[in-house]
C-alpha cells in the first residue's frame, strides 16, 4: 500500500506580525508616557501659578529708618534723698525748719532738749573737751619737745656720772699719793661718822618731830654713806676690789646708756611731730564723741530741700539701739537741683545707648510741655529674668522746673539709631536658615526667588535689609513662616544679638525667644 507524504509549508509573516505588534505596543506606551509627563509638567506649572497667586506679598520700603525707645514709663526721683532719724532718747526741744525750706550741709534742723538727754550724751560733751585739748597739745608739741630735751640732758648727765664711778675703779690709776689720800679720807670719814652717832645718841630720846633729832639722824645716814664710799675707794687702792660693787657700777652704766637712747628717741620723735596714725587715732576719738553728741540733733548731710517733717517740739523720743525697728523718723531732705529717672533695656540694645544721648521727657501731669534729658548712666551689669536679660539706664532731666515733683510718672522717648537711606521689610518676610537670612522675591513671571540678604537695624516689627538684588518697591513674600500674624512671630528672637538691633518703637522690645513680645 502506497503511502503519500504531504508536506505543509509555514508562512513567514507570522513572526513578523508579532514583532510589529510588539513595536506598536512599545510606541503606544512611549507616547502615553510622553503625553502624561507633559500633562504633569503643565499641571505643576499651573499649580505653581495658582500658589503664587495665593502668596501674600508686601513692598520693600526705602527711606529713613530709625530705632526709638518710646512709651517707656518711669518715675521721677531726686538726685539724692535721705530720711533723717533720731539716734538717741530725749524730748524734742525745737524744729528749726519747715517743709520747702532750703538747707545747707551740716545745718542743724532740729534738736532734743539738753536737760532730757541720756547720760552718755552728756558725758561725751565733757569728754570731747579733753580729747580736743590732747589733740591740740599733740599738734603743738613745743611743750613735749622741751620736756623730752630736759629728760635727754638728764640722761646724759646720769650716764656721765655712772661712767666716772666705774672708771674710778681702774687699778692703773693707783699711786702712793692716791693711796695716802684715800687712807686719810677713809679715816676722816670714819671719825665724822662716829661723831654723828654720838650726837644722835644725845638726841635719841628727843621728840620724833624735833628738828635737831631729825637733822642728827640724817647726818648719821649721810656720813655713813661717805664713810662706806671712802672705805671702798681705799680698799680698791689696796687691790681689794669689791666685785659686787664693780658689777653694780657696770650695770648702772648700761642702764644709763639705755635710758639715754630712749630719751634721744623721744626727743627726735617730738621734733618730728605726731605720726599720721597718731593724728588719726586722736581725731577718731574726737569724732566718736562728736557723733554721740550729734545723735541728739538732726543735721543735714547735704544741701537740699526739706520735703517732709514728722518731728515737733515736745515729742518724747524713746530710742533703743538693740531693737531692729529702732529708727524714729524726724524729717526728709531731697536734692531737687537735678531730677533722674531709671528704666531698663534689653541686652540687644544696651550697647547702642551711650551716655550723653538726648532724651525727650513728657508728663501726663504737665500737658503741652516736653523736657529735655540726657542719658546719665548705663549699667555694666545685667539682670536676668527667665530668658530675658536687661540693663539699668538712668537719665537726667536737664531743664527741670518747679512743675516737676519727685515721684511723678513720665514717658521717655530715646532715639538710639538712625539710617537715612535704608531698605526695610517686615520681620515675618525674613527666612532664617542656619544663621543666614533671605527673602522670597517675586519675579516678573510671578514666580518666587529666594534672595540672600544681610540684616541691619531692627525696629519694631520691621528690619533693615542689605542686598544689591533688591530695591525699594520690590515685591516680596510677607508671611514666609505661615504664622498668619506679623505681630506674633519674631524670627530674630534667637539671633537678634548678632544683628545689633535696638528697642523697637512703641515701647516693644524683641524677646529672646520666638513667639511673643513684651511691653515695658
Amino acid at each position: 500500500m502506497d503511502h503519500k507524504i504531504e508536506v505543509v509549508k509555514k508562512s513567514v509573516w507570522g513572526p513578523i506580525l508579532i514583532i510589529l505588534l510588539i513595536i506598536l505596543i512599545i510606541l503606544a506606551a512611549g507616547a502615553f508616557l510622553v503625553v502624561r509627563l507633559n500633562l504633569v509638567q503643565q499641571l505643576t506649572r499651573a499649580e505653581s501659578m495658582i500658589s503664587s497667586l495665593s502668596v501674600t506679598t508686601t513692598r520693600v520700603k526705602e527711606g529713613v529708618f530709625d530705632l526709638t525707645l518710646s512709651n517707656i514709663v518711669g518715675t521721677v526721683r531726686s538726685g539724692r534723698s535721705v530720711d533723717l532719724n533720731w539716734q538717741t532718747s530725749g524730748t524734742v526741744g525745737e524744729v528749726l525748719v519747715k517743709v520747702g525750706d532750703q538747707v545747707k550741709k551740716d545745718d542743724v534742723l532740729a534738736y532734743l532738749d539738753e536737760s532730757t538727754l541720756d547720760l552718755d550724751v552728756i558725758t561725751a560733751q565733757m569728754d570731747i573737751l579733753d580729747a580736743e585739748d590732747d589733740y591740740n597739745k599733740m599738734m603743738n608739741n613745743s611743750e613735749k619737745i622741751a620736756s623730752t630735751l630736759s629728760t635727754m640732758v638728764q640722761a646724759e648727765k646720769t650716764l656721765e656720772d655712772a661712767q666716772k664711778k666705774l672708771d674710778s675703779m681702774d687699778m692703773t690709776r693707783v699711786t702712793d699719793v692716791n693711796l695716802l689720800i684715800a687712807k686719810d679720807s677713809a679715816a676722816l670719814a670714819e671719825v665724822k661718822y662716829e661723831r654723828a652717832l654720838i650726837k644722835f645718841e644725845e638726841l635719841r630720846y628727843a621728840p620724833l618731830d624735833s628738828e635737831p633729832r631729825i637733822k642728827a639722824l640724817g647726818d648719821v645716814g649721810g656720813y655713813r654713806t661717805v664713810r662706806d664710799n671712802a672705805l671702798a675707794e681705799y680698799n680698791w687702792y689696796l687691790g681689794e676690789i669689791d666685785q659686787l660693787e664693780l658689777q653694780t657700777r657696770e650695770a648702772a652704766v648700761e642702764l644709763a646708756k639705755a635710758e639715754l637712747e630712749e630719751a634721744q628717741y623721744q626727743y627726735q620723735k617730738a621734733l618730728d611731730g605726731p605720726t599720721e596714725a597718731e593724728k588719726m587715732q586722736a581725731q577718731a576719738k574726737i569724732d566718736a564723741y562728736q557723733t554721740k553728741i550729734d545723735s541728739s540733733k538732726i543735721i543735714a548731710p547735704f544741701g537740699g530741700t526739706v520735703t517732709q517733717i514728722e518731728a515737733k517740739a515736745g515729742d518724747v523720743i524713746s530710742y533703743d539701739s538693740n531693737v531692729s525697728a529702732r529708727n524714729i523718723f524726724a524729717l526728709r531732705i531731697d536734692d531737687i537741683s537735678t531730677f533722674y529717672m531709671d528704666f531698663t533695656v534689653s541686652e540687644l540694645y544696651v550697647n547702642s545707648i551711650k551716655e550723653g544721648m538726648p532724651v525727650k521727657v513728657s508728663f501726663a501731669a504737665i500737658p503741652n510741655k516736653v523736657y529735655n534729658g540726657t542719658v546719665y548712666k548705663v549699667s555694666d551689669v545685667g539682670t536676668q529674668s527667665g530668658w530675658n536679660i536687661t540693663f539699668d539706664v538712668t537719665i537726667a532731666i536737664d531743664n527741670a522746673d518747679s512743675d516737676i515733683k519727685s515721684g511723678m510718672t513720665a514717658d521717655l522717648t530715646l532715639e538710639i539709631a538712625r539710617v537715612e537711606d535704608a531698605k526695610y521689610v517686615p520681620q515675618t518676610s525674613i527666612i532664617v536658615k542656619d544663621g543666614k537670612y533671605a527673602v522670597n522675591l517675586k519675579k516678573i513671571n510671578g514666580e518666587m526667588e529666594e534672595v540672600p540678604v544681610e540684616i541691619g537695624l531692627i525696629s519694631g516689627t520691621n528690619v533693615q535689609i542689605v542686598s544689591d538684588k533688591i530695591s525699594g518697591g520690590d515685591e516680596i513674600e510677607l508671611d514666609v513662616n505661615k504664622t498668619n500674624s506679623s505681630s506674633d512671630f519674631n524670627p530674630f528672637g534667637m539671633f537678634g544679638a548678632m544683628m545689633g538691633g535696638g528697642a523697637p518703637g512703641g515701647g516693644r522690645q524683641p524677646n529672646s525667644r520666638p513667639g511673643g513680645n513684651s511691653r515695658r
